[in-house]
């Protein structure tokens, strides 16, 4: 035997296996009107279970899946931000902003204020932050701030600059009177 006829012979086995039901031999034809109306009532009936065996198997709920660990990571995200925009309202941030953050110092009562421009903002959920930059004292100072952080108390837009960029990494090499506000 060849490799090529055991393979045909293995096609055909796996065609016939997969027909629904073996063709009966030749059978005598029927006579009368009833005998051919009973053959179509007997067919109808047969594709009818048919039918409904395919639903039902179709109705069948497909395991679930375990969700991956990014999903459930997503998930926990979009949770914790629902909560702290109950607790605080964020105003929408973006670069450019003129801002007033008001946040609480460790182991200190009173409120520290920050005033400065928003020089870049880095989206990640939970972890998103800004950069705020500001002249104090001739020097220029920048400070990354965790929006969501619970010791930052309020965050104030003050004023709204027109720009292009997504990114105000410019501002470090431009005049002073740039990062300067009053």
């Amino acid at each position: 035997m060849s490799v090529s006829h055991r393979r045909a012979t293995h096609l055909i086995a796996h065609a016939d296996a997969g027909a629904a039901e073996p063709e009966p031999a030749a059978e005598p034809a029927p006579e009368s009107e009833d005998a051919v109306a009973s053959a179509d009532a007997e067919e109808g009936e047969a594709e009818a279970a048919v039918a409904v065996a395919v639903a039902e198997e179709e109705e069948e709920p497909a395991p679930k899946r375990k969700p991956k660990f990014g999903e459930i990571i997503a998930i926990l995200n979009k949770q914790f931000i629902e909560e702290a925009e109950k607790v605080k309202v964020l105003p929408d941030l973006r670069p450019g902003d003129i801002i007033e953050l008001r946040m609480q110092r460790p182991n200190k009562r009173r409120l520290s204020l920050f005033k400065g421009i928003i020089i870049a903002k880095h989206k990640s959920g939970v972890h998103t932050t800004i950069r705020v930059r500001r002249i104090i004292a001739g020097v220029g100072v920048e400070i990354t701030f965790p929006i969501y952080s619970p010791r930052i108390k309020e965050i104030k837009v003050i004023r709204r600059k027109k720009v292009r960029r997504a990114k105000l990494y410019y501002l470090k090499h431009k005049l002073p009177r740039f990062s300067t506000f009053k």
